[in-house]
């Protein structure tokens, strides 16, 4: 079962899907399109902000213990580094309690790493927490995911993914092929 962050955030890859694939002659809907996008990331922006101190003080009190197989909070370029020399592939979400899509792109982050924690490493960095790592990989915008293999950057994504859009690995090479286009979510 989708949870309801990856169900709006699968609708809102639609609509940036459509206005961007769009024939020109739609090009008022495509704006209608752009001013509902940008509507809908303010609603989760205004929520999230709302929402953030709240968690912050709950992380604080209650310094949750990492869940197995969950994604590595990393808060240091030490951490970091030994992260990438020691995983092939690692995937690295730069994130922000306040950054609406960022909590909508959590859950999906989390079951992914999960789901595939024999192959890929994820990694979370709260650039509100570390803001040298954040200026260290050049993070302009927030979620920004960066997938790495053997310790070099391989490709970079802007923007909320959902979990068709996050990694694929070729089972037979063990090469890392990824797709950070925004695919429309089945389902």
């Amino acid at each position: 079962m989708l949870s309801f962050g990856n169900h709006i955030t699968g609708k809102l890859n639609n609509i940036e899907s459509f206005i961007e694939n769009a024939p020109i002659y739609f090009f008022p809907v495509k704006i209608l399109g752009w001013i509902l996008l940008f509507l809908a990331l303010m609603v989760t922006n205004v929520l999230a902000i709302a929402k953030w101190p709240l968690s912050a003080m709950s992380n604080k009190v209650n310094k949750k213990a990492q869940s197995l197989n969950g994604p590595l909070n990393l808060s240091s370029d030490e951490e970091l580094r030994k992260t990438l020399d020691a995983n092939e592939i690692v995937l690295l979400d730069f994130w922000a309690q306040w950054c609406g899509p960022c909590l909508l792109m959590n859950n999906t982050l989390n079951e992914f790493a999960k789901e595939n924690a024999d192959s890929i490493t994820v990694g979370k960095v709260d650039v509100s927490l570390n803001s040298t790592l954040s200026k260290q990989f050049a993070v302009r915008g927030l979620p920004t995911v960066i997938v790495f293999q053997n310790g070099e950057e391989v490709t970079r994504k802007k923007w909320f993914v959902n979990k068709n859009t996050v990694v694929a690995i070729d089972s037979t090479s063990k090469k890392l092929s990824a797709d950070f286009s925004l695919i429309t979510h089945s389902g």
